[in-house]
């Protein structure tokens, strides 16, 4: 069973959110929304926050990184990010 975009976007910036500090958190959403560039997410500015989402995608059994792997779940990965972007990476 493939996990909704919210599911996906709710376990990324919770797993963000776990990992970052809360003032870092607050600089990512600052920067983020000054930010003119919509494939820029400045979460990287701190981590490799790639890596949190590969993880919740591979909880699913989704591996971006095999082979066709993000032809099958690009899509789906950009929008739980973006999701997950324009909501602050608010995990409440």
């Amino acid at each position: 069973m493939t996990p909704t975009i919210e599911t996906l976007a709710l376990e990324f910036s919770q797993r963000l959110r776990n990992y970052l500090t809360e003032e870092q958190m607050v600089d990512v959403v600052r920067r983020n929304l000054a930010e003119t560039s919509p494939g820029i997410c400045h979460s990287h500015d701190f981590c490799d926050a790639n890596m949190f989402l590969y993880d919740v995608f591979m909880k699913y059994g989704m591996n971006p990184v095999e082979e066709g792997g993000m032809d099958r779940w690009g899509d789906l990965w950009d929008r739980a990010w973006n999701t997950a972007k324009g909501a602050g990476f608010n995990a409440d």
